[in-house]
């Protein structure tokens, strides 16, 4: 099997584990209802089943780069596996509390492992669309795959299905051949980078860095981010008076970018620098915004939806490939995705608390401008300066 197949071997795992993790979670919440779970409690183990692992990515990182993503994926898929399985069982709280912390941190060790390997074989911006793509694919997938196994053979069994998705995945890992750890004396002798660039390049946090740069962007990237699961559904319904229509703007959104993304990516903003494509995504983010300061409608969910999906497009798979083009040059890529992920999981859980807080004290998806405009005026200034500090991209 050559390089290029093993990738596209990883981006078919990407999309099952996508496809998997919204296979189940539409179904999650109104199961744990069911069982007696009250609405706090409920929205406690989502929110661990899906805010720990990325607040531990950085120490998975620092542990990758000396065990290689491997190890890390195998492990993660198992972790992933065993944890979910509580969930076909009839557990108390804690139990579900610890076994989604298990799940969670096994999904996004498995995730950042995933995305390491193809980032190291390629940090093409094909590459790095390609993932986007097929996470989004995973996630249209998904909830009607779900839907569907649910009706013909209910909730547990759809867990245990699950399960043996993740375990085919986890056997698929062990025969795919990797690269070695990014520390180990093949990978350095390897390296066609002059011995002064690797040395540069392990130094994350050096004065002469962009690299806390893009984790400020990365920060402020996903506060905004965490909106989208609350102006989303509130919106909707105040616009369209039906439960349903969240579930149709989400969909949009997934089919939105798979149409469009590669084309505008690789084709009509093909020769334009990833920094000036950041700041295209980060400007449609003002119009997102800017229109919910205007009385709640159909038409302001749709404008907010489209506008809001163009950014996704253009920004996620542009950091990732920034931050992998910083890297490449040396042994510390899966400590920098590593770092972005754990910054991804402290701004969600941020951007979450601080959004919802806005909706409840300004009565309304209103108040969520009054946070976002502000962090996106400050992204473009960022952009400006991770310009100078890197010019050539």
């Amino acid at each position: 099997m050559t390089s290029e197949d093993r990738g596209y071997s990883l981006l078919l795992v990407v999309v099952v584990t996508g496809m998997t993790t919204y296979m189940l979670y539409p179904l999650l919440t109104v199961q744990l209802l069911k069982q007696g779970f009250n609405t706090a409690d409920a929205g406690l183990i989502l929110g661990v089943l899906s805010g720990v692992g990325p607040l531990c990515s950085s120490a998975c990182g620092q542990v990758m780069s000396r065990t290689g993503a491997k190890p890390i994926a195998v492990a993660g898929l198992a972790l992933r596996a065993g944890g979910l399985a509580v969930f076909a069982t009839n557990a108390t709280l804690p139990v579900y509390l610890v076994c989604s912390a298990a799940a969670s941190l096994g999904s996004s060790s498995a995730s950042l492992a995933v995305k390491t390997e193809l980032l190291r074989r390629s940090t093409s911006r094909r590459m790095v669309t390609l993932r986007s793509m097929a996470v989004n694919s995973g996630a249209l997938v998904g909830p009607a795959v779900g839907a569907g196994l649910f009706a013909l053979l209910g909730f547990r069994r759809l867990v245990l299905i699950s399960i043996a998705l993740y375990a085919v995945l986890a056997l698929l890992m062990i025969l795919l051949r990797f690269s070695p750890p990014e520390g180990s004396r093949k990978a350095s002798e390897d390296s066609s980078v002059a011995k002064d660039r690797r040395e540069q390049s392990r130094k994350l946090f050096g004065r002469d860095s962009a690299f806390p740069i893009l984790l400020a962007l990365t920060f402020i990237y996903w506060t905004v981010y965490a909106q989208w699961s609350l102006v989303v559904p509130i919106g909707s319904y105040a616009g369209f008076h039906t439960q349903t229509a969240s579930n149709a703007v989400y969909m949009g959104n997934a089919v939105f970018i798979l149409l469009l993304q590669y084309p505008l990516l690789m084709h009509a903003l093909g020769n334009v620098k990833d920094t000036t494509i950041l700041l295209l995504g980060f400007a449609s983010f003002v119009c997102a915004f800017g229109v919910l300061l205007a009385p709640t409608s159909a038409l302001q969910v749709v404008v907010f939806a489209l506008s809001f999906s163009l950014s996704e497009l253009l920004i996620s798979p542009t950091l990732d490939l920034l931050t992998g083009k910083i890297r490449a040059a040396g042994s510390m890529l899966g400590r920098a995705y590593g770092w972005t992920g754990t910054f991804s999981g402290i701004a969600s859980l941020v951007g979450s608390s601080v959004g919802g807080w806005l909706i409840k004290v300004c009565n309304g998806i209103s108040g969520v401008p009054l946070l976002c405009l502000p962090l996106v005026a400050c992204s473009l200034f960022l952009i400006v300066l991770f310009k100078k500090k890197k010019p050539s991209l």
